[in-house]
């Protein structure tokens, strides 16, 4: 045994195997040995109830032993198992012990004449599949030195005659056959010693390709995944009867519906401008362009329709890229307005210029003229006409100004708060205004902001003008000032109680002497628009006929470090 335990080390990997897939080969070879014993058992009860009482008292009584044997055996094994950690050396010793058992079976039922001498085969390939080839042929040796053992002892008359009735009986003085019995089984032995282990290694080198394989694709799945998940376009993917496959989170997100709502629906439910094609589609790549109601908002969204093709270049369904595009097309139209502003700059400047310098005469030959003394009562009316509508013309020259101005301010610290109270204070002194509407003021303190307070107060004066002349009589004008601390912006909303913007106009709203009000310039919200943009700020509006209409201006907070700065000043002053 120390020999054989020698030996068993040698042969032993440096890299013992281990894992849940070879314990469970170890359990499977424990769970092979009880069903080959339990059928054993059975094959020799059967034998015994069939009427060779005789010949089972003293035949089949050793078998009962070795039954009992190798079950207590099996479960030790089991026992054992999960305290084992060299699960290649336990499951080495227990093939060595089936030899052992194995040549007791065959001693018992006949030796070289047994019917079990085929039973040397399961311990070889289970060694080829669990050690490989080095244990395979180490097992194979093993089997034959103990079966070449017991051929010559039974020969040699060293060993006891077996009472197996079915034994043939042998010939003293023919050791050729006992050598025949030897070469034949022995060469039985390593061949199936040899193409176990074969097939056992090719088995195992497979295995270890195809699980390389395999993490290595786990590996590119999840990659794709995780881009096809972290892109922010939304994804989709129908199949050939265009149903939805599969929707990522992005676009689920986009279109504010669960993932479990959106798989299996037809794709014309979600986005309708794909009717008009269906699967008659032959573009490998369509545009669309579709507004949504999400959420009870309106949002522009722009989808790419492409063919989904198989490995084999079949058409499958249809990939689906869509996007939210509401801000985007929110951006290009302030840059159209903008460069449509920009193109009146030069003309404003220039009628500014040419018209002024008249006026200026105008004006100092008229107040000469009413220096003069002994004129008549009518004559000084007109002279009072004269410079009220030239003030007038100066005054609309400069809202002009100020629509078309797209120079950015820079100013002073304004504290926006305060700016906008004066101004509703002093706008709600007219009469005719105080009388028509009430304003509800709701504004956040400490708001500051960098810029031209003399123009900010001017386009705030011309919202809440706006939205005193479109208020009913006894309307509610609404005026909220908050921040928004993710962006860094103050915002001013002025909601009037009127029914809303005419489609015709939305289009036109911020043009200069763009107007539906009888008598109405149509610079005040221009005016509001440059203001704002002068500042680094912007301009949007809201609209319907139930809620009536929301101007938003969103301008940019003044910076920290210049706050902190002014209070340390400020602190070391005091």
């Amino acid at each position: 045994m120390g020999i054989l335990a020698l030996i068993v080390r040698s042969i032993q990997p440096k890299e013992l195997p281990s894992g849940p897939e070879y314990r469970k080969l170890v359990e499977w070879l424990m769970l092979l040995r009880v069903v080959v014993t339990t059928l054993l058992l059975v094959a020799t009860i059967f034998f015994q109830l069939s009427g060779r009482a005789t010949v089972a008292t003293g035949v089949l009584f050793p078998l009962y032993i070795l039954i009992a044997t190798i079950f207590i055996l099996s479960l030790l094994y089991a026992l054992s198992l999960p305290r084992i950690t060299n699960l290649w050396g336990f499951s080495f010793f227990q093939v060595i012990a089936d030899l052992v058992y194995y040549t007791a079976l065959v001693y018992f039922t006949g030796g070289a004449s047994s019917a079990f001498t085929f039973i040397y085969v399961f311990p070889i390939v289970t060694s080829g599949i669990l050690h490989f080839r080095r244990g395979a042929f180490l097992t194979a040796a093993v089997a034959s030195i103990l079966f070449g053992l017991l051929i010559n002892f039974q020969f040699h008359g060293l060993i006891p005659e077996s009472d197996w009735p079915w034994v043939v009986a042998w010939d003293k003085s023919s050791p050729g056959h006992v050598l025949w019995v030897m070469v034949v089984h022995f060469t039985v032995f390593f061949l199936i010693a040899l193409m176990a282990s074969t097939l056992a290694e090719q088995l195992q080198v497979t295995r270890t390709a195809l699980s390389l394989r395999e993490r290595d694709f786990e590996k590119l799945s999840d990659l794709h995944l995780n881009i096809v998940r972290s892109i922010p376009s939304g994804i989709i993917t129908t199949d050939e009867n265009d149903n939805i496959t599969y929707v990522n989170r992005s676009g689920a997100a986009l279109l504010a519906a669960p993932l479990h709502g959106l798989v299996h629906r037809p794709l014309s439910e979600i986005f309708t401008v794909t009717r008009e094609d269906g699967l008659a589609s032959t573009d490998s790549r369509k545009p669309y362009f579709t507004v949504k109601e999400i959420n009870g908002e309106r949002r522009d969204i722009h989808l790419t329709v492409s063919d989904l093709m198989d490995v084999d270049g079949v058409r499958s369904g249809r990939l689906v890229v869509f996007q939210d595009v509401t801000e985007l097309r929110k951006m290009e139209e302030r840059v159209r307005l903008s460069e449509r502003q920009a193109a009146l700059v030069r003309v404003a400047a220039g009628m500014a210029h040419e018209i002024r310098n008249p006026l200026a005469a105008l004006r100092g030959a008229t107040e000469m003229l009413g220096q003069f003394t002994g004129e008549v009562e009518d004559q000084a009316k007109l002279f009072d006409i004269v410079l009220r509508e030239a003030d007038r013309i100066n005054s609309l020259l400069e809202d002009f100004a100020a629509a078309v101005s797209v120079r950015r301010t820079r100013g002073v610290r304004v504290m926006l708060d305060q700016l906008v109270e004066d101004t509703i204070e002093l706008f709600f002194q007219d009469a005719e205004v105080k009388q028509k509407v009430v304003v509800e003021p709701l504004l956040s303190r400490g708001l500051e902001v960098e810029g031209d307070p003399r123009r900010l107060r001017h386009a705030v004066w011309h919202l809440l003008k706006n939205a005193a002349e479109a208020s009913p009589e006894n309307g509610v004008i609404r005026v909220t000032l908050e921040a928004d601390e993710e962006k860094g912006q103050a915002r001013l909303n002025i909601q009037d109680a009127g029914f809303g913007i005419a489609p015709e106009m939305k289009e036109r709203l911020f043009e200069p002497f763009a107007t539906t009000k009888p008598g109405g310039v149509g610079l005040g919200l221009s005016v509001a628009l440059g203001v704002a943009q002068s500042h680094g700020g912007t301009v949007e509006v809201w609209s319907n006929a139930s809620s009536g209409t929301t101007f938003s201006i969103k301008l940019p907070l003044a910076a920290e470090e210049v706050t902190d700065n002014r209070r340390d000043k400020g602190n070391a002053g005091s």
